[in-house]
């Protein structure tokens, strides 16, 4: 154990500090090197969701019981519940960066520690381009919505015209229809 944790990085330990940016770290511990990647930078961008967008829910309870009836068999007794509740709500953490990499055989199996970095500069251009994208988005959306609104129009015409003119032709059932007029 003792050699385990002298080789941890110390940048494990000890995140950096930049204006602007926030640091995270993972480790994973697998016999597949990949696999123990891939957990390592979940766990870290799990934390970086975690200090980007969560919510901590905290309750304690104290209770406190007198048992005995004078001063010499008296005592109390103390019971303290204390429940804790971490909620890591949807959170972006598109444009990390790996920023450090250790990779540590260990017998069978790969230790990684990684390291993330979260840049406000980056997270900003990434959200700007998927608002461009969404007002795109939208704008087709719109423009899809009001070309029905259209067709609905003009078919509703159509068939107004078609319920005005029916009684003008001897012989015509009454039918609705939403074909064209020929």
């Amino acid at each position: 154990m003792k050699d385990t944790v002298e080789e941890v990085p110390d940048w494990f330990t000890e995140l950096p500090a930049e204006e602007g940016k926030l640091y995270s770290v993972g480790t994973g511990l697998t016999p597949d090197l990949q696999l123990s990647v891939d957990i390592a930078i979940l766990n870290a961008k799990t934390t970086l969701a975690d200090a980007i967008n969560s919510r901590v829910k905290s309750q304690t309870k104290n209770f406190i019981s007198k048992v005995g009836t004078d001063d010499i068999d008296s005592s109390t007794m103390t019971e303290i519940t204390k429940a804790t509740n971490n909620i890591v709500m949807d959170a972006d953490v598109s444009g990390w960066q790996q920023k450090d990499l250790e990779i540590q055989a260990k017998g069978s199996q790969y230790r990684v520690f990684v390291l993330l970095e979260y840049s406000d500069t980056n997270a900003s251009k990434i959200l700007y381009n998927r608002l461009k994208k969404d007002r795109a988005l939208l704008s087709k959306i719109s423009a899809s919505v009001a070309f029905k609104e259209l067709e609905d129009s003009v078919s509703n015409q159509r068939k107004a015209e078609t319920d005005r003119l029916r009684p003008l032709v001897p012989g015509a059932k009454a039918k609705v229809t939403s074909e064209p007029l020929r």
